[in-house]
Order: structure tokens, then sequence, then C-alpha cells
């Protein structure tokens, strides 16, 4: 009963499909390899891979003989056949691929005994994790299920990072205890010999040709590891740079007073850590004035180019987390007074800003606390007199015309 309630849902999906790449803006194209044609080319796939696991039946050549009659108009795209290969096949997801997925980012998110990932859920049955040093490893297996057909499957895998991009792994279905363990207990051995071509050739030996690496994460979660691996190395980097522009920015500053350009390499550190230094300091909940002021000397001495956008768009998330926290304590003073003063600096700045949340919030808080706060000024409320007095500058800043007295 279950395996075909299991082939009737997977005939009905493979149906949907067959529905869904016929999506009309998928036929109406300036190019086959344009987002919408890949698209429900993706569709048609999904359709083949259900029929070869549900009918037994792999119709794949007879679509690609077609397919590849199709010309597309960008020439290193070539034809439909080419388009696939390089954008449709790679997207195609099965249990084995959820299971490749979930080992990897096992190694860089903690994971729980289950697991969601888009359409599927992960059962955790067995893990383990070693490391040494910068090199990390996991293996286990787990039960896989897809949410849409029910279909369920244990697999068994091993991964290895070793550094910055690289990760290898494999995933096969599981094989029982035995093999488990014996993939298991070689691969941490050689791990714990810190003999890493030697775990790669073992995960090569295990589990074939199925293996695993950043390239086959899913997008999203792709960007997400990268942007961890990626954080020590631009760190380590930036450091560097650092240490570039400190002990020379005296000369770059000699330099350009002459009117001599800049060494590139003087000119690198001195564009990165300045635009760093300043992107730090504006993006404080209390950004120093005297500090921005400071860099921005630094940057007009030395020629340094600023990175504009970027600057503002800093303040302007700064000034946005201020007004909030005002909206949520609007009689709180201190917090007034700090979204002053960063809108204060900010329109000082030569930046463009966005000031279009700040005013939203500050009329919102006209209308519901200002009248209460100035009856209590008037009452003799020395806090509440202050609390005005910020409130009017603020809103002469977000460009707001004085309320009158009632």
């Amino acid at each position: 009963e279950g395996e075909a309630a299991v082939c009737a849902v997977k005939l009905l999906e493979m149906q949907r499909h067959l529905m869904l790449m016929y999506t009309s803006c998928g036929w109406f194209f300036d190019d086959l390899s344009g987002i919408e044609t890949v698209q429900v080319m993706q569709y048609a796939a999904r359709a083949l891979q259900l029929a070869r696991e549900a009918l037994g039946q792999d119709l794949e050549e007879g679509f690609l003989a077609r397919l590849g009659q199709a010309a597309s108009n960008v020439p290193e795209h070539g034809d439909g056949t080419q388009v696939w290969a390089k954008r449709v096949k790679p997207a195609a997801v099965d249990l084995l691929r959820v299971g490749g997925h979930y080992a990897i980012s096992s190694l860089f998110h903690k994971q729980g005994s289950r697991a969601r990932i888009y359409g599927y859920s992960v059962e955790r049955l067995e893990h383990c994790a070693l490391r040494a040093g910068e090199a990390r490893l996991a293996t286990g297996w787990s039960s896989v299920t897809s949410d849409v057909t029910g279909e369920s499957e244990p697999v068994s895998y091993g991964v290895l990072h070793w550094g910055d991009h690289n990760v290898n792994g494999g995933v096969r279905p599981f094989q029982g205890q035995t093999a488990y363990k014996q993939m298991e207990t070689e691969v941490a051995e050689a791990f714990g010999q810190a003999d890493f071509p030697q775990v790669v050739r073992l995960l090569d030996k295990h589990f074939g040709t199925s293996t695993y690496s950043l390239r086959t994460l899913f997008a999203d979660e792709r960007r997400a590891v990268l942007d961890q691996v990626l954080q020590a190395s631009v760190q380590e980097a930036e450091a560097s740079l650092r240490q570039v522009y400190e002990r020379r920015a005296p000369l770059m500053r000699f330099l350009t007073s002459l009117g001599l350009p800049l060494p590139p390499a003087f000119r690198a550190s001195a564009e990165l850590v300045v635009n760093a230094y300043l992107r730090e300091a504006l993006e404080s909940l209390e950004p120093d004035a005297s500090r921005v002021s400071d860099l921005l000397e630094h940057a007009r001495l030395e020629g340094v180019p600023l990175d504009g956008a970027a600057h503002g768009y800093s303040v302007t998330r700064t000034i946005r987390r201020l007004a909030d926290a005002h909206q949520g304590r609007p009689a709180d003073l201190p917090a007034l007074v700090r979204l002053e003063s960063v809108v204060r600096l900010a329109r000082s700045l030569p930046f463009e800003l966005d000031l279009w949340h700040a005013q939203n919030v500050y009329h919102r808080v006209r209308q519901e606390a200002l009248a209460p706060m100035r009856a209590r000024a008037e009452a003799g409320d020395d806090a509440a007199r202050q609390w005005v007095r910020h409130f009017a500058a603020l809103g002469d800043l977000l460009g707001f015309q004085p309320e009158p007295a009632a």
C-alpha cells in the first residue's frame, strides 16, 4: 500500500509538471536561455525524472533530440541541449542530493535531529563530527523523505571540509550498519592523522561517483556557506591591508599633496581601509561624529574615492534602527537624542540618504506623544521640556514644519 501510494502521487506530480511546462511565459521569450524558458524546461526535467521513477521509462534521449533543434540567439549557449546541460540538469533534485545538501550544511551549521529542506524532511539517525584545526569531517546516516510524494530513503554520508571552498563528500543509499561503520572508522582514522588526501580517496572508495561539493548545494545555502567561508579569508586580507595603510598613510598624504599618483598597492589599501573604517563608524548605533569627520578628511588628503552608495545605505540603516527604537519607546529621552544626533550627522555627509522611514516614525510619534509631553513640560517637568526641544530639532532635520502649540 505504501509503495502504491507513493507511485500514484508520483504519477499525479508528473502530470502536474507536464502541465506546468506549458506555462505561457516560457513560450514567449527573447531567447532559449531566458529564465522563463529555463524554468519550463525544469518542469519538463522533473516530469522526465518522475517517469523514470514511477514508470521505469527513460524518455530523456528523445526529448533532447527535439530540444537540440532549438538554437539560442546567444552563441555561447548553443542549442537547447547545451542549455539543458548547463542550466536545467544541475537543478534536478532527488533524495540523494537532499542528503548531500544536508551533509555539507552540517559542517557549517548546527543541525537538529530533524530538518526541513524545502519540500523534504530529514531525520538524523546517526552523526559524528570531528575537527582538526580548520578541517572538519562529518559522517552519519539519515532518513530523507519527500513531503510531496511521501517517498523516503535512508542515506549515509561522509563529507570533509579542509579549508576555504574545498569540500569533498559522498552520499549513497544506506547499506546497513556494518558497511556504515566500516566507512566511518576508515575515514575517521585517516582524518585523525590529518591525511586529508587519504580521506578524499576513502570517500571516493566508499561512495563512488555519488560525490558532492559546494557546487551541489542549493543556491541559497551555497551563498550562506560561501559567506561564512569567505569571512575569515576576507578578514585576514583586510588585516594585512590595514597594516599597509596605517604604516604608509603619511607617505600617501605627502604624495597626494604633491599631485603625484599613489602606487596601485597604496591606492588599493587606502581605498579599502578608509571605506571600511567609515562603514564601521556609520553602522554604529552611536556614530562618533568626530571620527567620521576625521575619516572624511583622510579620504580627501589621500585622494581616496568613497563608496557613496554603500555609506549612504549604512547610515540610512542606522537611522532606521534608531527610529524604530524611538518609536518603541517614544518617551525615552536618550533614544530620541541618539536619533537626533545621527540624523544631524547624516545631514552633514556627502551621501544620498533615504529618510522616508524616519519621517514616517516621526509623524506617528508626533501625533501620539507630542501633546502629552508638551503638557508635562508646561506643568514643570524638566525632562519633558528637554524632550520637546530635542523632538523639535529632530523634526527640523527631517524637514517637518514646527507643530503649533495648542
